[in-house]
C-alpha cells in the first residue's frame, strides 16, 4: 500500500530584494517513490509547473545550502521575520527563486518522515516498479 503526505504551503515567488507575489506549493511525497519530492506550484488556481527533487535537498535545506545545479536550498531569516526555506530553481533560461516559511515545510518534512524515515529510502523503492515504468516511458 502506497502512503502519501500532501500539503499546500504558502510560498513567495521572489522577483526582488523587497518585491514577493504569493505562491502556492503543493508538496506531494509517496512512500512508493521514497527519495523524491515533488512541488506543484499554483497561480491563480492553475498548476503553471511542477519540479521533482530529492527530498534529501529540503531536509539538508533547513540547517545548511544545499544542492548544486538546477535546485539550490537554504534556511534564512530577514530581521523581524520568522525563518524561510529558499529554494533556487534554474533551468537553461531561468533562475526562479521562492521561499517557504521554514515551520510550515518542517511539519510537512515530519509527516513524510513518519512515512519513510530519512535512510531508509532503499527499504521502500521498488526497482523492478521503477525500472517497468522507465522502459514503458512513464517516468
Amino acid at each position: 500500500m502506497v502512503s502519501t503526505a500532501k500539503r499546500t504551503l504558502e510560498m513567495r515567488l521572489l522577483l526582488g530584494p523587497d518585491e514577493a507575489v504569493p505562491v502556492a506549493g503543493r508538496f506531494s511525497y509517496r512512500s512508493d517513490r521514497p527519495y523524491e519530492v515533488e512541488v506543484a506550484f499554483i497561480s491563480r488556481g492553475q498548476t503553471v509547473a511542477t519540479w521533482l527533487f530529492a527530498r534529501e535537498l529540503l531536509l539538508a535545506g533547513l540547517h545548511d545550502e544545499a544542492g548544486e545545479g538546477d535546485v539550490r536550498v537554504w534556511s534564512f531569516r530577514r530581521p523581524g521575520e520568522s525563518r524561510r526555506v529558499h529554494i533556487e530553481l534554474s533551468t537553461d533560461d531561468s533562475v526562479c527563486e521562492l521561499s517557504v516559511r521554514a515551520t510550515e515545510l518542517t511539519a510537512w518534512l515530519e509527516q513524510t518522515a513518519a512515512i519513510v524515515p530519512p535512510g531508509h529510502e532503499g527499504g521502500y523503492l521498488d526497482m523492478d516498479a521503477h525500472l517497468a515504468r522507465l522502459f514503458a516511458g512513464k517516468c
